[in-house]
């Protein structure tokens, strides 16, 4: 027999086990008939984790396809204009000298100078 699609071996597999169970109904199974349908139903089990696995994979095949697309589509980016891209010194100079940085600001009162000179 050739090789069957996993999808229709586990319509079949499912579609015998239904028929052994009738079967068991109404007049048991022997040891050789319950190995066998225990063996289908493990068969059963790993086309069924296959057929996922596969779901799962060509689903992600298909994003990832449409994310390389979706890359190759994008806009490429334009670099910042050079006077933008850089804050001028002067004001990197302002800003670090600010009055948070000196000490004397942080609490502590400014002294007035003191007189030198007689008595």
């Amino acid at each position: 027999m050739a090789k069957e699609k996993p999808q229709s071996e586990l319509t079949r597999l499912r579609t015998e086990q239904e028929k052994t169970r009738r079967d068991e109904v109404f007049g048991g199974l022997t040891p050789e008939e319950r190995a066998e349908y225990k063996r289908k139903s493990e068969r059963i089990y790993e086309l069924e984790s296959e057929i996922q696995a596969n779901a799962v994979a060509e689903k992600s095949s298909q994003f990832a396809k449409a994310e390389q697309k979706r890359q190759w589509n994008k806009e490429s980016e334009t670099d910042t204009p050079q006077g933008e891209a850089h804050q001028p010194y002067r004001s990197r100079e302002k800003d670090s000298t600010d009055g948070s940085t000196d000490s004397r600001s942080q609490g502590e009162p400014k002294k007035a100078p003191e007189e030198k000179g007689g008595e």
